[in-house]
């Protein structure tokens, strides 16, 4: 019988802690405070310590971090165990993140461009549960930028202008068929204020009012 000499215990003892240990996150709380929706998120070393807490708002943007998020891979669990998303961090800043649903299908995928401890450019890119491209989001800083949406089968959908991370400005939707079908403007991800409607065609069938994502006006 081989001896096991203390050399190789020593390794066996380092790859298998190394398998076991991770970093990982939780949301705290999520709320409103002064009328502003936001979460805080507490971050745990290896060690299962709590080693650093981040506050921001719905939308994403960071408000503050206060601790020293571990650079890496960071993990967050479902209550069952399922993995819920993996992030990767540098510097207490976000590089990407994919989040997943409760079955393991991918749920969004984010890509962020960072200049020192500003935000230049953030990516996203929601799917949809069979796998496929839901949205799109391309978003400066500011969160001025563009939003597609796109059918199941692949098509776009819509295509409008973003502020303050949301769908605000213009706002073009087509048919399958590449074809315009609305043309209008959005105001707080919501249709709002006058729009066309065209037909396959491309003959305008009805120009309306819309306020708050309904239509209340037909002109």
């Amino acid at each position: 019988m081989k001896k096991i000499t203390p050399f190789v215990l020593f390794l066996f003892c380092v790859f298998a802690s190394g398998a076991v240990a991770e970093n990982t996150r939780k949301v705290i709380s999520s709320g409103y405070s002064e009328g502003n929706p936001k979460k805080e998120v507490a971050y745990y070393g290896n060690s299962g310590k709590e080693v650093a807490r981040e506050y921001y708002h719905i939308d994403g943007r960071v408000m503050g971090v206060k601790g020293s998020i571990p650079d890496g891979e960071i993990l967050e669990y479902y209550p069952d165990g399922a993995v819920k998303s993996k992030a990767l961090y540098r510097s207490n800043l976000m590089v990407e993140e994919t989040e997943y649903c409760d079955d393991g299908a991918k749920k969004s995928r984010t890509l962020n461009e960072w200049s020192g401890r500003n935000l230049v450019k953030t990516g996203n890119i929601i799917y949809y549960p069979d796998g496929s491209v839901q949205r799109e989001i391309t978003m400066d800083g500011d969160g001025i930028g563009t939003s597609r949406v796109y059918y199941k089968t692949g098509e776009l959908f819509e295509e409008s202008s973003m502020e303050n991370a949301c769908r605000s400005g213009p706002a073009t939707q087509y048919y399958k068929s590449g074809k315009k079908k609305l043309t209008g403007f959005m105001k707080d991800d919501a249709l709002d204020g006058p729009a066309k409607e065209y037909g396959e065609n491309g003959n305008v069938i009805e120009k309306s009012i819309y306020k708050n994502g309904k239509k209340t006006e037909k002109l």
